[in-house]
């Protein structure tokens, strides 16, 4: 029995020579650059895709892939039909849906440099944001003033921001208490920011359920929660009656944090250096 698995194993990968067509050292030298170059096409589709919510979509068609497999592994007639014959109709529908996705994919692959995952002038920005967000959420903590934000990740929430009113400006501590002075133009809503830039204010956030969030929390926290359900983002509020500040995350809420206490999870979530380290520790235990 072991012999004969051995034999197939030998034959399968002989097989894979004479496909790979690994005949001399050159042939070999191109292999390893074919599969370098397909490896990092991979890696930026998939860091392009996480930052949108078509990764979902993603796993959609994986699985519709592996129902044509089973179909036509079991002889599933009817179910082989439907599924091979929607393939023809589906991916122009894809295209179509998916249009802008996949315009901003090219943009941004046109755009992207290889060395921006390692550039670390973006984690001083971010750290620069991290300290003037929390200088502002400490003082409106303090003079009870609500406030909602939102700062991204990698999921996109593109339609949030189609809803506010758009800025592009820099953090800074002071802006974001101007943003939320009571009866002011933009302080209804959320803000929006993105490492080290203020994407737009006055954003509608979707509400979670009232099951998701205690009844004694009103609609800043109910929107807090809501948007992390269905992004990775991390929303700072701050309450207008009582002052205590809370960040919401994966559809949870922490509650009466204090400055130095928000300021060390931020760091910990969004600088790209810290995330690597813990990496390598797990990775390490």
């Amino acid at each position: 029995m072991f012999q004969v698995i051995w034999l197939k194993i030998v034959d399968f990968l002989y097989l894979l020579k004479d496909v790979l067509d690994l005949t001399s050292p050159w042939r070999v030298v191109v292999l390893v650059l074919d599969i370098a170059i397909v490896a990092l096409m991979a890696y930026y589709v998939i860091k392009i895709l996480k930052q949108t919510r078509a990764k979902q979509i993603v796993k959609g068609i994986l699985l519709f892939a592996l129902l044509i497999i089973i179909a036509k592994i079991f002889n599933m007639v009817i179910l082989n039909f439907i599924l091979t014959n929607f393939i023809t109709y589906g991916v122009i529908l894809l295209i179509v849906v998916f249009q802008p996705e996949i315009r901003n994919v090219f943009e941004k692959l046109g755009r992207s440099k290889l060395v921006g995952v390692f550039d670390m002038d973006d984690n001083i920005m971010v750290k620069h944001s991290i300290s003037e967000i929390v200088k502002a959420v400490e003082i409106m903590s303090l003079k009870k003033i609500g406030a909602l934000i939102v700062i991204e990740k990698n999921t996109k929430i593109s339609e949030v921001l189609k809803e506010g009113v758009g800025l592009s400006a820099k953090v800074s501590s002071e802006l974001i208490q101007n943003i939320f002075m009571p009866r002011t133009p933009l302080h209804d809503g959320a803000i929006v920011i993105d490492r080290a830039e203020i994407l737009a204010a006055k954003c509608i956030l979707p509400l979670a359920s009232e099951v998701s969030v205690p009844k004694n929390l009103g609609t800043r926290h109910r929107a807090a929660v809501g948007i992390t359900e269905i992004s990775d983002a991390l929303v700072i509020v701050v309450s207008e009656e009582t002052g205590i500040i809370s960040l919401a995350e994966n559809g949870k809420l922490r509650r009466e944090l204090n400055g130095d206490k928000l300021k060390e999870i931020l760091l910990t979530k969004l600088d790209r250096t810290k995330s690597a380290i813990n990496l390598k520790n797990i990775v390490k235990k």
